[in-house]
């Protein structure tokens, strides 16, 4: 069983159709972990999501062409939870069907606002708990252990 979540009851209107988001998109993902003392802020992927519906994962998305990795980081998580990051710290890249750069931080500023046509739902998840979540996404649990786990495991 997974911890409380926050519910929102935001809008569902997509003012942007999904092709339409897609065409300026490169192949190139960025996903900032963002850490509020013993916390990390997840989102949950929307249902009707290509990739890991209802799966947690880091704020972030396909950077635009004309991004740089910390730009589409700053513009993803703007977009998805309404928060503004700064001193990004880059944690990792993977490579597999597309290019993935993660980026951590503790520098946030605004209140999260979930924006419901790209998630369900969102949690400052203890680090101390990633173990109990069964659906996150392998990236994500790699990225939290590495970066926040105890040094013993």
């Amino acid at each position: 069983m997974e911890p409380h979540m926050h519910q929102d009851s935001g809008d569902d209107d997509v003012e942007e159709t999904i092709e339409e988001q897609e065409k300026n998109d490169t192949k190139k993902v960025s996903k900032v972990m963002i850490i509020d003392n013993d916390k990390v802020l997840l989102l949950k992927r929307h249902k009707d999501s290509n990739w890991k519906p209802l799966y947690w994962d880091f704020p972030g998305g396909h950077i635009k062409d004309d991004e740089t990795w910390e730009d589409g980081a700053i513009r993803e998580t703007k977009e998805e939870i309404g928060l503004t990051v700064g001193n990004l710290e880059e944690i990792g890249t993977e490579n597999s069907k597309m290019e993935v750069k993660f980026f951590k931080t503790d520098s946030y500023s605004g209140s999260p606002e979930l924006d419901k046509s790209e998630n369900e739902d969102y949690i400052w998840m203890n680090v101390k708990d990633v173990d109990i979540y069964s659906r996150i996404t392998p990236n994500v649990k790699k990225m939290i252990k590495r970066e926040l786990g105890d040094e013993d495991q």
